[in-house]
């Protein structure tokens, strides 16, 4: 499926889509159709339904999506946990990481068990997330992102999800998904801060608001800095639903969104302004296209 053209015929049980996708991939050899009804998938999307930005037709557009998730911890992690249960079809979720005692303040499907054995994240969070949710295929990719192998990573996905917290990965997702097509959704948390801003391609890349990556050195980090639980947890509501915006063709206008959790405090600001305070009038990448 490409972002840019949603198929028109969304007419579909949810059962039909579940036996139109390759089996062997997911939990359980991916049988999920011998032992899912239409009445319990009915049941377990049932609020989806009631609201009118979604509804079943677009609920059908999300079970057939695929979505990367680059990084899954505080961020990511809660990203991804949110779509899984709001019905994605296919996830890859990449990270380099293994779980520590240091994540479990924020990070919320690891456990002091996952810490004690140093588990590799990816694997570990697809556990979870299929014990939520079956009828998700997911892809855990253990591996560290390059310029080499994003492409490869990213193979097959309408939509990529920020979950990392390193600049120059950060630029390298930009790059790769403005030259691709395919939207990026950066997102990130520190201290008491969420800041989440779409990358729509031709409407606008992290390049259009800083042309170079910044000195990492001159970043803050949790590590640095501290974090609380309710920064990521507001970046993920906010980055997650903006996927999920994207995936039903509901295109949202480009902005750079800041919230203080703590103090109670939201910005937004919009693409020419923020060319116009931080970065520049053209931009190399995306006016280039």
């Amino acid at each position: 499926m490409s972002f840019w053209k949603f198929p028109v015929n969304w007419i579909y049980s949810y059962i039909e889509v579940l036996r139109d996708v390759d089996r062997g991939s997911g939990p359980r050899g991916w049988e999920i159709d011998r032992k899912m009804s239409d009445k319990i998938l009915d049941e377990i999307f049932s609020r989806h339904y009631l609201l009118p930005e979604l509804g079943r037709e677009k609920q059908a557009m999300l079970l057939r999506s695929h979505v990367a998730i680059v990084g899954v911890g505080a961020v990511g992690g809660r990203t991804a946990e949110i779509l899984v249960r709001a019905g994605i079809g296919t996830l890859t979720i990449i990270d380099s990481d293994i779980v520590e005692f240091s994540n479990l303040q924020r990070q919320t499907l690891y456990t002091w068990g996952d810490a004690e054995k140093r588990t590799e994240k990816p694997e570990t969070f697809r556990r979870r997330l299929n014990e939520i949710m079956p009828t998700c295929r997911i892809f855990p990719k253990y591996a560290r992102l390059t310029e080499e192998n994003v492409g490869g990573l990213f193979k097959g996905a309408d939509i990529v999800a920020d979950g990392t917290d390193n600049i120059k990965t950060r630029y390298i997702v930009n790059d790769w998904c403005v030259r691709n097509g395919v939207p990026y959704i950066y997102a990130g948390a520190v201290g008491t801060r969420a800041s989440i801003f779409p990358v729509l391609g031709k409407h606008g890349c992290l390049r259009c608001v800083l042309p170079v990556p910044p000195d990492p050195s001159a970043l803050p980090t949790a590590g640095d800095v501290g974090i609380i639980a309710a920064a990521p947890a507001v970046a993920a509501a906010r980055s997650s639903t903006l996927v999920l915006r994207l995936l039903t063709g509901d295109i949202p206008e480009p902005r750079w969104e800041t919230y203080d959790v703590w103090h109670g405090t939201h910005s937004s600001m919009s693409l020419e302004m923020l060319k116009k305070h931080h970065g520049s009038e053209k931009c190399e990448l995306c006016d280039n296209l």
